[in-house]
């Protein structure tokens, strides 16, 4: 694709369009690759919280099929925000991709965040099991995170999140978004969930227009920091993984 092309499509879509852009993906080697790395980072923490008889299990089933034997540890405490952060290694092979070549096309140099303050660049991945409510967190604007504490943005920077389909079932699993609402103020309050403050939306989700977006394996999707968006139940037959990170660019 054109970098001037892109830049034009990309930026005018997060900022006047509807506030997402989902045609940039990981190649099919890029693919395999990522999802080697995830499946990795996944069987070395359930090695820690389980008989090594039943680690055999899981390895045999796979990361697709983890909902089905995710009753033998206890998934909340066990799957933290840092348990699913990925080493510097992955991270390191994550900044070879074509996808991010595509990015700096956009945006030139950027920075990745540490909202975890771990000291390197964080990326990190989510499990969502089939029909697990739980799974999935409300609808919400990223920049509400930041409001309320979780990392600081460095001066002359604005944030810009990545979100990268790994296993999906295309139109059963996904993200969900509403197109356009990055261009007004929604109303949210701060609880406690998790340990942490975050934040929950004061909207009745039934009036909002959310939409599902369509995506296969590798898929991304890049969004502005004020869209509102949330994980989707899932409706599949198969545990949906997916990747994300928040790039800090030049503003």
């Amino acid at each position: 694709m054109n970098a001037l092309t892109d830049t034009s499509v990309l930026q005018h879509q997060l900022d006047q369009g509807c506030g997402y852009y989902a045609d940039l993906s990981f190649q099919a080697d890029e693919l395999r690759v990522m999802r080697s790395h995830v499946a990795t980072c996944w069987l070395n923490t359930i090695q820690q919280y389980v008989p090594s008889n039943n680690v055999d299990i899981f390895l045999e089933n796979g990361i697709e099929r983890y909902h089905e034997l995710s009753h033998l540890l206890d998934h909340g405490a066990v799957w933290s925000k840092v348990a699913r952060i990925l080493p510097q290694r992955s991270v390191d092979f994550i900044r070879t991709t074509s996808l991010i070549k595509k990015l700096e096309d956009v945006y030139g140099p950027f920075i990745i965040s540490d909202e975890e303050n771990i000291g390197s660049e964080e990326i990190y991945w989510r499990l969502v099991r089939p029909g697990a409510q739980n799974d999935i967190g409300p609808l919400h604007a990223d920049s509400w995170y930041w409001q309320l504490g979780h990392g600081v943005t460095p001066p002359n920077m604005k944030r810009i999140k990545v979100w990268v389909a790994l296993f999906c079932e295309p139109s059963l699993n996904g993200l969900r978004v509403v197109p356009y609402s990055q261009k007004r103020e929604w109303k949210y309050h701060s609880e406690h969930r998790d340990g942490f403050s975050k934040p929950r939306i004061d909207e009745d989700e039934s009036q909002l227009d959310i939409h599902l977006v369509p995506t296969k394996p590798g898929d991304t999707i890049v969004f502005h920091d004020n869209l509102l968006h949330g994980g989707a139940l899932n409706a599949g037959q198969y545990t949906r993984v997916s990747l994300e990170f928040t790039m800090f660019v030049h503003s």
